[in-house]
């Protein structure tokens, strides 16, 4: 997709989602689908958060937030009689978007934290070619989605080389974090991880299918009844085939696109379609 100037609300979040929301509308069984609605973010919080963590944000994130001040999906499914929240899908508004570790406490050295955690169960890392995060204060790790309590999605900075300003890091990596501690990469950057986010539709626990744990029972039937698919394939799909998909894709210059006559008073309705 490729598009030019300024495009109403409603087009741009068609095209921001793909036209996930009208695929949902048709989906059997799938109701109450509500989509936020949000005004862009003002450019100097951008430039304030990034001068709070002495980190630039990556540019396709800079003008996703200078469209949208995050973002938020949800559906719901008719199961067995029921009603059942299943779909989720989330980025953190600017504001929310809280660095998760690496910041020095004044608490009692006798409470671990979490770069102890790290250092108790650290394991040989199984693929060496690709560094992971950790907890110490040069790592910098933002959460961009709580993921309902399971795990959280975290923009990460890695440690910095001996040749690298805070200012010209290594872009930052899309990682999930699960519950155990375990660090399990997701993307290479942020349009990568929207466009896996849309694809799967925010159906429960998808980031943990690109990880050795994969689905729950639970969260695998939900696949099955909704999306099935997605499962076509067994194996942890690579970064790499992502980038190569041709359909679907998600131009980075959508997010440039809703010019600056979005930034009216707030609209507190959400948009709801049944």
């Amino acid at each position: 997709m490729s598009f030019v100037g300024e495009v109403s609300e409603d087009s741009f979040y068609d095209n921001l989602t793909l036209g996930l929301v009208r695929l949902l509308d048709s989906t059997p069984g799938v109701q109450e689908t509500e989509l936020e609605k949000r005004l862009p973010c003002e450019r100097m919080l951008l430039t304030a958060w990034e001068q709070r963590h002495c980190c630039a944000l990556p540019e396709d994130m800079r003008q996703f937030y200078m469209s949208t001040d995050g973002f938020k999906l949800t559906w719901n499914y008719e199961y067995a009689g029921e009603m059942l929240s299943i779909g989720n899908m989330k980025i953190n508004s600017i504001s929310e978007l809280r660095r998760l570790a690496g910041i020095k406490t004044q608490g009692d050295s006798d409470y671990p934290n979490l770069l102890d955690v790290e250092i108790c169960s650290r394991q040989d890392d199984c693929n060496p070619a690709r560094r992971r995060p950790n907890f110490g204060v040069k790592c910098k790790i933002f959460e961009l989605d709580s993921c309902q309590g399971i795990g959280k999605v975290c923009l990460v900075y890695l440690d910095r080389s001996d040749c690298e300003s805070d200012l010209k890091r290594e872009d930052p990596k899309i990682w999930l974090l699960d519950r155990s501690f375990e660090w399990h990469f997701l993307a290479e950057g942020f349009t990568q991880y929207f466009r896996m986010m849309l694809i799967h539709q925010g159906l429960p626990q998808w980031q943990f299918k690109f990880t050795p744990m994969g689905l729950t029972p639970w969260a695998e039937q939900m696949f099955v009844l909704i999306a099935p698919h997605l499962l076509q394939s067994n194996h942890v799909t690579q970064s790499v085939e992502w980038s190569d998909m041709p359909y679907n894709h998600l131009d980075p210059a959508i997010f440039k696109t809703r010019g600056k006559s979005s930034k009216k008073k707030p609209d507190t309705a959400k948009n709801r379609s049944t």
